[in-house]
């Protein structure tokens, strides 16, 4: 993995472990065109819905982060998508990796992802040059 990545996934598990949804949106909004869902709102107004409903962003980065890493090619170059698991197609899912979709997601969810639906879990990239570019959740 290059440096600048390694920089900036060591900086999001710093965010991850000890900041706050204002300092993983103060780092997005460093990208002008970073991704998140947060449909027309701040990334800090959608990150503290999604905190008020139970759903802690900086967690889920720090789990996203803890697990193996894709890498996918790009018009900007190489971009690692968290995890790796979320870019397998449905053929690709073997027993291992079910039981650790289902240990993410929940029972039964690698079943359904193997049946067509689209991946519900977050997923996180970064490009080669250590830009954040998105971290969404329920992405297909």
């Amino acid at each position: 993995m290059p440096s600048a990545v390694t920089a900036t996934v060591e900086q999001l598990r710093e965010i991850g472990a000890n900041g706050s949804y204002r300092d993983m949106a103060a780092l997005a909004d460093q990208t002008p065109d970073f991704r998140s869902n947060n449909a027309g709102m701040r990334h800090s107004e959608y990150w503290y819905l999604k905190m008020r409903t139970g759903d802690w962003p900086m967690a889920q980065m720090e789990r996203l982060l803890a697990l193996p890493h894709a890498v996918r090619p790009s018009a900007r170059g190489k971009v690692y998508v968290w995890p790796l698991m979320a870019t397998l197609q449905a053929d690709q899912i073997t027993p291992a990796v079910a039981r650790d979709i289902d240990r993410l997601l929940g029972e039964g969810q690698a079943q359904a992802i193997r049946a067509g639906e689209p991946w519900p879990g977050y997923v996180l990239g970064i490009a080669e040059d250590g830009t954040w570019l998105f971290f969404v959740s329920g992405a297909g």
